[in-house]
């Protein structure tokens, strides 16, 4: 990939006015020509009277995308503002920009994603792609690459807002005769493949969907997929890269150290789930919101990320157990009479007392933190428990659900209702380690894999460091 410049400059049209743009991969400056100059400033302006005149009402783009013609390249670039609303100084226009994209050659039609990232080499790992190379004792090393079909995954289906999109990894190679480049490169890609369009904006959205996959594989935010390989249709279902579709992502801070140590979780252990995965982020039905912003950040814990990591499990919980914790036909039976009860004082009742009854109406029945773990540690006993009774003997305890629910319980209770006062229960931070691996084992179960698989996938990404 060629190195971008800082700073491009070029020409750029809007409202029929030819400005000279100044873009530093951050903010586009448009900048009008000089006799063009009063005209673009007035659209700031609100006349007070003759002569007099005030900030007027805010500026916004009407288009959701700009073109421009780079100066540095010849190439057309594509800018994609980040919010509608257009800032001034005098006459030049400022704009944040959220992404853009340069092509190589201008297509009218985009059918097909490809991401690269450091993470994705580990993910789906580029050594695969390798015959076992051969070695002789005068130093020659033969190396042969394995064909596409065997080094390419099976498509994997998924939907976004209508449209169907195909996913799979695959790995590209790279020769070069060129000093200070190696003579074979390769690098894994995820693909995403779709019905062809120019809608930039569902580019974007299959981006931020891309990412967050990664974000899921990698347990952290900060994963790095700031560029994007665009396609157009090439005949006979082919596809040919056209454009690079960058976005302005701050939240890169690389930890090259923490994929060394392989934390992550490779495809080859949810070979198959990958459509049920992308599919649930796409629909927002997977919880994401307690991923760490770095592997370092995850491994403290405050309150804010204590009660983050108990809500994953929660939601994770009822959308894998949608009626609840099975129960007895005579705690059923109980239940049903202390409704009815609570239905009648409601009724009898007004005010602050009628409130009361419906909120104790609503609780009977519900299940609370202590028991879903109860549960959970029954039904996933098989795939959890060599990870937890590990991970408890290390620190001198023993594994029990039942104790580890009512501390995670009361510790999260009183984070969340501001009991400061309260002493922190030391035991209850293991606990939540704990728990953070079996929202996975909950979730990566829910999506069809099998349960060694499962177990390899946290003993990865958590460096459990278990002969499994």
């Amino acid at each position: 990939m060629s190195v971008e410049p800082d700073v491009y400059t070029g020409t750029l049209t809007y409202k029929e006015i030819e400005f000279s743009f100044v873009f530093d991969r951050k903010e586009l400056r448009l900048i009008p020509p000089k006799h063009e100059s009063h005209d673009v400033h007035m659209w700031f302006m609100k006349p007070l009277g003759k002569g007099a005149y005030t900030f007027g009402d805010p500026v916004y783009i009407e288009d959701d995308y700009l073109i421009g013609k780079c100066n540095e390249n010849c190439q057309k670039i594509i800018f994609l503002p980040k919010y509608k609303n257009i800032g001034s100084y005098n006459s030049v226009l400022i704009i944040q920009i959220e992404a853009y994209i340069i092509q190589s050659y201008e297509k009218e039609w985009i059918d097909r994603l490809g991401f690269t990232s450091p993470e994705l080499d580990c993910i789906f790992p580029t050594s695969q792609a390798l015959e076992n190379p051969e070695w002789t004792e005068d130093g020659i090393i033969s190396i042969k690459t394995k064909d596409f079909d065997n080094t390419t995954s099976q498509k994997q289906k998924f939907s976004v807002d209508g449209k169907e999109i195909s996913a799979f990894f695959g790995i590209s190679r790279t020769s070069s005769g060129k000093i200070g480049k190696p003579p074979l490169e390769l690098h894994s890609e995820m693909f995403f493949e779709f019905d062809k369009t120019n809608d930039y904006k569902f580019i974007l959205k299959l981006w931020r969907i891309a990412k967050s996959f990664v974000q899921y594989l990698c347990y952290r935010k900060n994963v790095n997929l700031s560029s994007v390989d665009l396609s157009a249709p090439f005949g006979d279902g082919k596809h040919k890269k056209f454009a690079t579709f960058y976005i302005i992502d701050k939240n890169i801070n690389n930890e090259p150290e923490i994929l060394e140590k392989r934390r992550y979780i490779k495809q080859e252990y949810i070979n198959g789930s990958e459509g049920k995965i992308l599919n649930d982020i796409a629909e927002d039905k997977i919880y994401l919101r307690h991923l760490p912003e770095t592997y370092r950040i995850g491994r403290s814990i405050d309150a804010a990320r204590f009660v983050m990591i108990t809500a994953a499990f929660e939601w994770t919980f009822k959308k894998n157990y949608p009626d609840g914790i099975s129960k007895k036909p005579t705690t059923i039976k109980a239940e049903e009479t202390a409704t009815e009860k609570l239905s009648e004082l409601v009724d009898s009742s007004k005010g602050k007392l009628k409130k009361i009854y419906k909120f104790l109406k609503k609780l009977i029945g519900s299940n609370s933190l202590k028991t879903e773990i109860e549960q959970v540690g029954k039904d996933y006993a098989n795939i959890i428990d060599v990870f937890g009774n590990r991970l408890y003997s290390l620190n001198k305890e023993t594994l029990k659900y039942s104790e580890m629910g009512a501390r995670l319980s009361q510790q999260r209770n009183n984070f969340a209702h501001g009991n400061l006062d309260k002493d922190f229960i030391g035991l209850s931070l293991l606990d939540l380690i704990y728990l953070e691996y079996i929202v996975y084992v909950m979730q990566l179960k829910e999506y069809g894999v099998d349960n060694k698989s499962i177990q390899r996938a946290i003993n990865d990404l958590f460096g459990c460091s278990l002969a499994l």
